[in-house]
Formats: C-alpha cells, structure tokens, sequence
C-alpha cells in the first residue's frame, strides 16, 4: 500500500513541475502577447498617420498641363486694304498698285504728293525692285477735294511734274515714261495730318489702253505738318 501512494505522489508532482515555465524566461510570454487580438500594432503603420500633412494637396497639382493640349493662338489677321481694279499696261507692263503713301510735307498751296505702289507698306523708293512702277499725284490734301488729271503737268525725263509713272530699272534707276498721258479724277475721301494715320481716296484714271479704278488707302509715312 505504501508502494502505490510514493508511487501516485512522484506522477503529481512530475506533471506539476512540467506547467510550470521556467524562471526569466520571457521569448514565450512575448509571442503570447503580440499574437493577442487586442495588442496594438504599430509596425504596419504609415508614416503619414504618425504625423498628419499640414498642407493639403492642391487642385494644381493634379490638374494636367494646358500648355500640352492647348490649341495655338490665332494668327493675326493681316491688314486689309482695298485695292481698285487695272487692266491695260503702261510701256507693256502691267501696273496694279495696292496702297498709297503720303510720305512728304504739306506744301504751302495744300497740296500733298501721292505715290501709288504696288507694295504695302511704307517702304521708300530704294526698297523697289528692278521692273516695279509708281505712279504719283499731288493732289489738294482736304477731305472730299477732287483734282482733274488731265489738268495736272505731267512729269517726264526733263523734269518732275505734278503728275506720272516710272518703272525701275535694271540698274536700280527710275525712268519716267513718256507715254503716260493720264485723264480722270482723284477724290480725296479723307486727309488726316497725324502720322501713322490711314486716308482713303478714290480714283478713276484712264491712259491709253491702261485704266485704273477703285478705292485705295493712303498710308500717311510722314508728317503732313
């Protein structure tokens, strides 16, 4: 009887030693407690929510680049400016002039000298080329004045006159025509004195077989004052 009780106690004892962990001993205590649902974990946090961004995302940021996509600016429209009709040729060149310049000083009669070219802007007799004409006018520079052509002296190889052609020539020289004799009428539409500004005139001009008729504008390039 005294075998089977020693025997029963040293089992008790064996297995209450075995659930029992050993002292300072903590590798297991630490897996428990970062397998528990309940402990906070801290290691699959973003950066971000540790520190909150003070300044938000802006719209500008997200927004694509108008530059890329944006269509090209219009051109500009290029200046419009009546041109009257010509047909007929002067010396069996054809002249159609496209603009007027005013580039002169009002002369002490009030009168001004046109030149009929066939460029469009303010470019001075040096800037024609060889076979290109000019014909030009002295007329009264006065809104709605209308001058006589067949009245006016025309210009020739002896001298300027108040009225006629000449084409370039190949050495870059200006020979008046001797066969330009001219009739009809110019009408001074408008005559402003600021330079810069723009005039307008009408004419209705006739040599020979050449005839030329229509609106053209004036360019003033100097200063009529």
């Amino acid at each position: 009887m005294r075998v089977v009780v020693a025997s029963s106690l040293i089992v008790l004892f064996g297995c209450g030693a075995a659930q029992k962990p050993a002292a300072g001993s903590t590798g297991d205590t630490a897996a428990l407690e970062s397998s528990s649902p309940h402990a906070e974990d801290t290691s699959s946090a973003p950066a971000s929510d540790s520190k909150p961004d003070s300044k938000p995302a802006t719209s500008q940021a997200a927004a694509p680049a108008a530059s890329s996509d944006a269509p090209a600016a219009a051109a500009a429209p290029a200046a419009f400016h009546p041109a009257p009709s010509a047909t007929g040729s002067i010396d069996g060149k054809p002249f159609a002039p496209k603009i007027a310049r005013a580039s002169g000083a009002l002369q002490k009669d009030g009168r001004m000298l046109l030149t009929l070219s066939e460029h469009t802007d303010c470019a001075t007799p040096a800037a024609a080329k060889p076979g290109e004409g000019a014909l030009t006018v002295l007329v009264t520079w006065k809104d709605g004045y209308k001058t006589d052509l067949g009245s006016l002296k025309r210009s020739g190889k002896k001298g300027s006159g108040e009225i006629g052609f000449a084409r370039v020539s190949a050495a870059g020289k200006a020979d008046a025509s001797a066969t330009f004799k001219p009739t009809g009428r110019v009408t001074v539409v408008s005559a402003p004195t600021d330079q810069g500004a723009t005039g307008k005139m009408k004419i209705d001009l006739q040599s020979g077989d050449y005839m030329l008729a229509g609106d053209l504008d004036i360019q003033v390039c100097g200063s009529p004052k």
